[in-house]
């Protein structure tokens, strides 16, 4: 077999997992922004333009692309998200539970897991909107869920106006709520 032929394979593959919304499909190799674009476009069964769209790829790990609206008055604007394959608006607050669940969040330990939330938090929520001098600080709770305090620092002698962003994640990775400015 060629080696376009098993790109092609793969990518097919990746692109059924998509269309069909097959939980269990992996992708070796992360696809194409264009093609990334159809795919969004198929879901959301309306057209964008290049510039309409925003992709991240987390270089954490392959199988997560955030997906963001160019908006001209805020620029990007996050939407959601693929994990393997699969396609989670990020307004839906049991979108983190399965996106986590494909980062294998069942199987972590709670250092790992708490490292899950700082990337979902960081990576992915605040994908086009963080700031240089953020910090996100992962505390366990007495009920095995996780609390990612995000907050800004700021030089000596200068004082915050801005309250921390709380975002509290239940023992099985649901986003239970999230606080602050």
């Amino acid at each position: 077999m060629s080696k376009d032929f098993i790109k092609f394979s793969l990518l097919f593959i990746f692109l059924s997992g998509v269309l069909v919304g097959c939980a269990n499909a992996q992708t070796i190799d992360s696809p194409p922004d264009q093609i990334v674009l159809e795919q969004f476009e198929k879901l959301k069964d309306k057209k964008f333009g290049k510039d309409d769209v925003c992709i991240e790829r987390l270089k954490e790990s392959a199988k997560v692309i955030v997906i963001g609206l160019f908006a001209n008055d805020s620029g990007c604007r996050l939407d959601g998200v693929f994990v393997d394959s699969l396609y989670f608006e990020t307004s839906k607050l049991e979108t983190s539970k399965h996106a986590l669940a494909a980062l294998g969040w069942e199987k972590a330990n709670r250092q790992e897991r708490e490292k899950l939330v700082i990337l979902w938090v960081e990576k992915v929520l605040f994908a086009f909107s963080a700031k240089p001098n953020q910090t996100f600080r992962a505390v366990s709770t007495t009920d095995g869920g996780i609390k990612v305090i995000v907050s800004l620092e700021y030089p000596p002698g200068v004082t915050s106006r801005n309250a921390p962003k709380i975002f509290v994640f239940d023992k099985d990775g649901g986003l239970s709520s999230a606080s602050g400015n």
